[in-house]
């Protein structure tokens, strides 16, 4: 298993940050954004339509519309998060302003019995937020990142040799183990910042295994942070109709762009420490030693879907609707920097070592790749009571186990790591989302609004519980792996004339799990987001 890892690691081994399988996750995700009404619902709008966001949920929502409509969203996000880890809480908190939708839909009356209205829908729409940040603690850590990286080094045989820098007599670089090596760079980080030391082995010590810092008499402690900052914007372009008023079609185009950044950390403190005790390499177990991995990465780019959906109306007082959606095909960047502090003390402090490692000296790794999001797949049926009342409920699949990655080479030809595809299946599987939503006309210009939304884990039992090993990617080797994830909303409708304003609450319960590497302790993170979300628009 470990030399699996150790390949897994190796597969672009010039570059400090590969995609792995956690981190096609971490851009394939969905959350419940849109127009007030929508998310007051919970989303369970797809047999409805005539919706701002509801169009692009089910492009038949369009045929809907027998009025002209231009509108506009704004949300207030306030996010608090929770940490837990053998006892020990952590919590964070922010607030954000956003503009989740915008858009216009032009309706145009043909004057046909057969297809009395053709549609036109030019909307924006934010689908996800990365606007998420936690910190936590660990006491009495049982495992150390730096025996992680001493078991990646040692899995694949390297030796100091290959990690170690080379200087010719005027001080100028011969031999850098980043451009050099095919070493994972968190290998060379880690021992350039003495996390792992060479131990000499076989005849007259030509033999070379590495150690870290952690025996059975170290007693430690760890802290970590993430802050997730950006978007994924969407521009669609939606066409339909209806057929004799029965039957909705639409389908549209979606142009998306990611702009979005990562800073994590993870320190550790240790006492009785296997560390080096002298100039000469020798090992002792009774130092002190900390160090701090920072990480920053950036990803941006630009990418393309299609869907399309219909409305049924058989009866007035019933509608169903279906609708299918491509996977997003995304063109990416990646651009990464680490960093890695450190300080070790033998027992008497007689011999030091701290300094900062930056990793490939400091200048800004870039990788280029693709990846294909999960298709999806709506099912929703709605009931009109008496003019007055609306139910809707829905259930939606996501095949996140059906993610895909490929990396640009040489000549700019992209070529897939099936390693990473075959992490991708083994670690997920499709996402099932429930939907239940109500309206009620209070008056002929007042409704309120109540929904539901339960979205399962994507995550595989073996994956979650540790049973099979999560591979991480360059010299980030933290991920989060989710659970289930919950939606209470509800909200009011005032419609006078052409004139609408909407105003919806939502109350998002998220759990998640948190590991600083494979091997680690497990924390536990708890969100509990509050969203106040408003709308305006006009009809004509």
């Amino acid at each position: 298993m470990k030399k699996i890892l150790a390949t897994a690691i190796l597969a672009v081994p010039m570059m400090s940050m590969a995609q792995s399988a956690v981190d096609v996750y971490s851009l394939s995700q969905t959350e419940l954004k849109g127009t007030a009404r929508y998310m007051s619902m919970a989303g369970a709008y797809g047999a409805l339509g005539g919706d701002l966001t509801a169009i692009n949920h089910n492009p038949g929502g369009i045929g809907v519309y027998r009025s002209s409509d231009i509108g506009l969203t704004l949300d207030l996000d306030i996010q608090s998060t929770e940490t837990k880890s053998g006892g020990v809480f952590g919590k964070s908190s922010q607030t954000k302003f956003n503009c989740n939708n915008f858009g216009y839909v032009g309706a145009f009356n043909l004057d046909s019995e057969v297809m009395p209205f053709f549609n036109i829908g030019i909307t924006y729409n934010r689908p996800l937020s990365y606007n998420r940040r936690y910190r936590g603690e660990m006491g009495n850590i049982k495992s150390s990142l730096s025996n992680y990286i001493a078991d990646i080094t040692n899995s694949y045989g390297y030796s100091d040799y290959d990690l170690a820098f080379e200087y010719d007599d005027k001080g100028e670089v011969v031999y850098d183990p980043y451009i050099n090596s095919d070493a994972p760079w968190l290998s060379i980080m880690g021992y350039n910042s003495y996390l792992i030391n060479p131990t000499r082995t076989g005849i007259n010590g030509t033999g070379n295994r590495f150690t870290g810092l952690m025996n059975d008499k170290t007693k430690g402690f760890a802290e970590y942070e993430v802050i997730e900052e950006g978007s994924v914007d969407e521009f669609n372009i939606n066409l339909g109709g209806n057929v004799k008023d029965m039957l909705y079609w639409g389908i549209g185009v979606g142009l998306t762009t990611m702009d979005m950044s990562k800073y994590t950390y993870y320190g550790e403190a240790l006492t009785d420490a296997t560390v080096m005790t002298n100039a000469e390499g020798e090992l002792g177990d009774r130092g002190t030693a900390s160090f701090g991995l920072e990480n920053w990465l950036t990803t941006d780019g630009e990418g393309l879907n299609f869907s399309l959906g219909v409305i049924v109306k058989p009866i007035n007082e019933l509608r169903i609707g279906a609708s299918f959606h491509t996977p997003t095909y995304w063109t990416l960047t990646d651009r990464a920097f680490s960093t890695m502090s450190y300080e070790t003390s033998n027992l008497l402090g007689t011999f030091v070592t701290e300094g900062l490692e930056e990793s490939n000296a400091g200048y800004v790794d870039e990788v280029n790749y693709t990846i294909e999001t999960p298709w999806r797949f709506n099912l929703s049926v709605a009931s009109v009571l008496g003019g007055k009342a609306i139910v809707c409920a829905e259930y939606e699949r996501l095949a996140y186990d059906d993610m895909n990655v490929k990396y640009q080479g040489e000549f700019g030809v992209y070529y897939e790591n099936s390693d990473v595809n075959n992490s991708i299946s083994e670690y997920y599987k499709a996402m099932d989302i429930y939907r239940i939503g109500a309206e009620y006309k209070l008056n002929s210009s007042l409704s309120a609004r109540l929904g539901y939304a339960y979205q399962s884990s994507p995550v595989r039992e073996e994956a979650m519980s540790g049973k099979c090993e999560v591979i991480t990617a360059g010299t980030m080797p933290s991920y989060v792996l989710d659970k289930s994830t919950q939606y209470i909303t509800g909200g009011l409708g005032y419609r006078h004339k052409g004139f609408y304003t909407d105003l919806a609450y939502v109350y998002k319960m998220k759990e998640s799990q948190y590991k600083a590497f494979n091997g680690s302790a497990s924390s536990i993170i708890t969100d509990s987001n509050h969203q106040v979300v408003w709308s305006i628009g006009y009809r004509f």
